[in-house]
């Protein structure tokens, strides 16, 4: 499980390093890969990172639905078509493929933000402007955690 968000760098060649607790948390388990693709979030392109466990539970959940619904069939060409495997190093990088990192517009300076069982990774400015979003979004609502039933 992960949680929390961090801000790294990207270097020249595209690497980027976990961060510790999210490696943590990965070491526990034995994983020295994830797999990677492009997301949205409304309408803010970011990437998503999943364990190998994660990923299959993802795939499975995608099996059982029914085959030839248009809307899966786009789902399948964008987020499992565009994903790759990439290795974890032994310094706790990985390599963001150029293509994703064009599709997410990273810049040198992104955020690695937690969704419980994955994580993703955001340009840092366009992740400030989507939280800022967010948050007005919520004091809007008074009753917004109510509404979640949490």
């Amino acid at each position: 499980m992960f949680s929390g968000r961090y801000d790294h760098a990207i270097d020249e060649k595209g690497r980027v390093s976990i961060p510790v607790r999210f490696r943590e948390e990965l070491q526990h388990e034995g994983l020295d890969r994830l797999y990677i693709t492009n997301a949205f979030h409304e309408r803010s392109r970011c990437l998503e990172l999943y364990p190998p466990a994660g990923w299959s539970n993802l795939i499975d959940k995608i099996r059982q639905k029914a085959r030839f619904d248009p809307k899966l069939e786009m789902f399948e060409l964008f987020y499992i078509g565009g994903a790759h495997e990439v290795q974890v190093d032994r310094q706790g990088r990985i390599l963001v493929p150029p293509k994703l990192r064009e599709f997410a517009k990273l810049g040198r300076e992104v955020t690695f933000s937690a969704r419980s069982d994955h994580f993703q990774l955001w340009d840092k400015q366009e992740l400030e402007r989507v939280l800022k979003a967010a948050e007005e979004k919520m004091l809007e609502d008074p009753e917004f955690f109510q509404k979640l039933g949490l």
